[in-house]
């Protein structure tokens, strides 16, 4: 097949004509299937991924669909179907694959070179070794030895270790099927007819779509035994529709709504899938559906914003001196990127480079917006809690009158009371008090005021068993109050919008202050949604208004003349009159009658000003005791006990890429990304801790790290926030893949 490629070097233009191959399927069973996806509506080029892989898969569609034999075109069994069947591995294994285990004892490019290892260990330690093609990885594993359980390897490990083999590996092997096995079909009725063949299609009526085990996909589904002898499922789908079904997996558009990000995945998956084509040929498959290759989630997953970023780089590939790139990508870098050999050993492309996951300085001083807001005198109760931010917001909404932290210190009158009350429930929706005003002369008749000014009574009375009063209060003399008031203090305890002092108790004799009382009204209100809090990311400023992104829009709000602005300090907002912002900071904030904001303030976590901070997993930190992770060490590389972990080297990042496990039965080198699996990190940019008992025995380990993934390439999280900040698809992608151009990719015959 004959390719056009329209460069733009992330810029210009030039057409450059290469010669790419793509995989023969000269078989008449795939040339039938390429013919029945075609005849779908599918268009070339074609893929074929691989799906779930079991002794019986459930196949259904919302219409009429048939079951044909590819190699002759003929229909099976029946002319139709309808509903759901059941397609079996007859003669397969029904209690799952069995395994084996074997030693690793090296990774190479090429064929020729694993089986010299292959014939020089089998000489050299007199046991039986095999090579393993890993598609995914584009390398040969030489394995030695053999065993059907981790511990009959153990002796075998420590010859090897003894003998200067560096970093041997324990892995598990699926065992391949023996014997006939084909496939057998079970319609709804229970009806089973035996195929008596190896590879069916199911091809939907029209453009309908078929589910496999409850998740539907485009194209057709074909049907074929594995080398292990299940039934595995494969989707033979164009390459854009395919698409359609990856970038929304992999970057999900409902909590990363951002185009250009999208835009900038849909490149690097699109450049991914044409670099791996074929990867799995041996199975019958271009490639998997799952993270080993990239997550394809078939037309369930679809959604228009990423329909969208597909569609707008239709055919665009990136490359490296005329060959698609390896793009690999990563879901959150915590801040820097790693270097692709480094983690990877066959990955060292001179577009894998690590690079930081921000803006450079000089562009951070630009991108940075300061606001000015009020001058606001900090107030704290008397209880010891700062209630700075629930007046400032209670006084944004109306409830409080202007200069109210002032008057905070005092005692608020019973009328004085019921007006806020009164504001409270009228914003909220809620019935407003009635009757007199109770009194306020301590904090119990306090408590019982509020909590029938806002109707809070029937919760208190129901939700709160009265044998949890103490419990809840742990105050002799709050609960020996009157029933009335120990319940509406221990229900507004309960919801933490009252306190005790820092000596356990409530001090409930004492006449409350308004500022005691102030996070009662401010939890009230926000539980009903009362004052109009939004949330935002930051994407920008313009004059004396700033940009948010909600969801999928990018809203322009003026700020009012003097805002209450709270920032984040010691994990509690405080009130300051300036207030820094970066694109990408998540802000909650409220708006005026005129449309203005007048409340704002940053929202927890605050994590620097990386691209990828807004990853739920930016930073995070595990321990592990010594039982649990010596368990996970020895499936691994069996060295007994676990005595220590030394961080050997880091890379660019900061990752560690050269691990030294000690053990009572030897030691052992680890490197690159079999760190991660050996340990189960969510990611090797970590600090590693460990804690002894008074022996000096390893007892446990502690976790510090950062990011979730491999760190290399792309990072998913990082280009969200790069598209926050304003960078197209195009600067994202040259960022993360330094050098690499972008293509553009069209069919012109074969």
């Amino acid at each position: 097949m004959r390719l056009v490629f329209r460069t733009a070097a992330l810029g210009a233009c030039a057409i450059v004509t290469v010669a790419v191959a793509t995989p023969a399927i000269a078989d008449e069973a795939g040339l039938g299937l390429r013919r029945l996806a075609l005849g779908t509506g599918e268009v070339e080029p074609l893929f074929r991924v691989g799906l779930e892989s079991a002794h019986r898969l459930l196949v259904s569609s919302s219409a009429a669909f048939k079951i044909i034999d590819p190699a002759t075109g003929k229909e099976i069994w029946k002319p139709k179907y309808r509903g759901e069947i059941a397609v079996v591995a007859e003669g397969g294994p029904t209690e799952g694959v069995s395994s084996v285990f074997r030693i690793q004892v090296g990774a190479f490019g090429d064929l020729e070179a694993a089986d010299t290892e292959r014939r020089r260990m089998e000489e050299r330690f007199g046991q039986p070794a095999v090579v393993r093609h890993v598609p995914d990885r584009g390398s040969w594993r030489v394995r030695v030895g053999q065993a059907s359980d981790r511990d009959a390897l153990g002796e075998l490990m420590e010859r090897l270790r003894a003998e200067g083999v560096e970093g041997p590996w324990i892995v598990e092997e699926a065992a391949e099927a023996t014997g006939d096995v084909s496939l057998r079909v079970v319609d709804e009725s229970f009806e089973s007819f035996p195929t008596g063949l190896r590879r069916i299609v199911v091809v939907p009526a029209g453009r309908n779509r078929i589910a496999v085990e409850g998740k539907s996909y485009r194209g057709v589904i074909e049907l074929r035994v594995s080398p292990f002898g299940t039934v595995r499922a494969v989707n033979w789908i164009g390459l854009e529709v395919y698409l359609l079904g990856v970038v929304p997996a992999e970057l999900g558009p409902a909590q990363w709504p951002q185009l250009q990000a999208l835009k900038a995945q849909a490149v690097a998956a699109r450049t991914y899938a044409w670099r791996n084509r074929g990867q799995f040929d041996d199975e019958g498959f271009d490639l998997c559906h799952t993270p080993r290759c990239q997550v394809y989630a078939g037309a369930s997953a679809e959604h228009p914003l990423s329909d969208r970023a597909v569609a707008e780089t239709r055919g665009q590939i990136l490359t490296w001196e005329g060959e698609p790139i390896s793009a690999l990508y990563t879901a959150t870098c915590g801040g820097h990127t790693e270097d692709g050999g480094e983690i990877f050993p066959e990955e060292r492309a001179p577009y894998l480079r690590g690079v930081p996951c921000r803006a450079e300085s000089e562009a951070l001083d630009v991108l940075m917006l300061e606001l000015e807001g009020a001058a606001i005198t900090p107030v704290v109760a008397e209880d010891g809690r700062d209630v700075t931010r629930d007046g400032a917001l209670l006084s944004a909404a109306g409830v409080l009158g202007p200069g109210w932290w002032e008057a905070a210190s005092r005692r608020p009158t019973p009328e004085g009371l019921r007006a806020w009350t009164t504001a409270v429930a009228r914003l909220s929706g809620r019935p407003e008090p009635s009757g007199d005003p109770g009194p306020v002369g301590d904090l119990g008749q306090a408590a019982s005021s509020l909590v029938a000014d806002l109707s809070w009574s029937e919760r208190a009375d129901l939700l709160l068993a009265e044998g949890d009063l103490p419990a809840v209060l742990r105050d002799p003399e709050a609960a020996a109050l009157p029933p009335e008031q120990s319940r509406a203090l221990a229900y507004l305890a309960l919801a933490e919008a009252v306190v005790p002092f820092a000596d356990g108790s409530f001090h409930v004799g004492e006449p409350p202050s308004a500022a005691r009382l102030l996070p009662v009204l401010a939890r009230i209100g926000e539980g009903y949604m009362a004052f109009g809090l939004k949330e935002g990311k930051v994407s920008g400023r313009a004059g004396r208004s700033i940009r948010l992104y909600r969801g999928n829009s990018e809203v322009t709000l003026p700020l009012g003349k003097s805002p209450f602005l709270f920032s984040r300090t010691g994990g509690k907002s405080v009130p300051v009159k300036r207030l820094e912002l970066w694109p990408g900071d998540r802000v909650r904030y409220r708006i005026d009658d005129r449309g203005r904001v007048d409340f704002l303030e940053v929202m927890p976590p605050v994590k620097g000003t990386s691209d990828d901070r807004s990853s739920s997993v930016y930073s995070w930190e595990v321990r592990q005791s010594r039982r649990n992770l010596e368990s996970a060490v020895n499936r691994r590389v069996s060295v007994g006990r676990l005595e220590d972990l030394r961080v050997l080297r880091r890379g660019r990042s900061g990752r560690a890429v050269e691990l030294e496990v000690l053990g009572s039965r030897g030691k052992t080198v680890v490197r690159g990304f079999d760190i991660r699996r050996l340990l189960g990190l969510r990611e090797t940019l970590t600090v590693i801790e460990v804690q002894r008992d008074p022996a000096g025995r390893l007892e446990a380990v502690v976790f510090a790290g950062k990011g979730w993934g491999h760190g290399v390439g792309l990072c998913q999280v990082g280009a969200y926030g790069m598209a926050l900040r304003g960078s197209d698809y195009r600067e994202i992608l040259g960022h993360y893949y330094r050098g690499a151009r972008l293509q553009d990719l069209s069919e012109t015959g074969s």
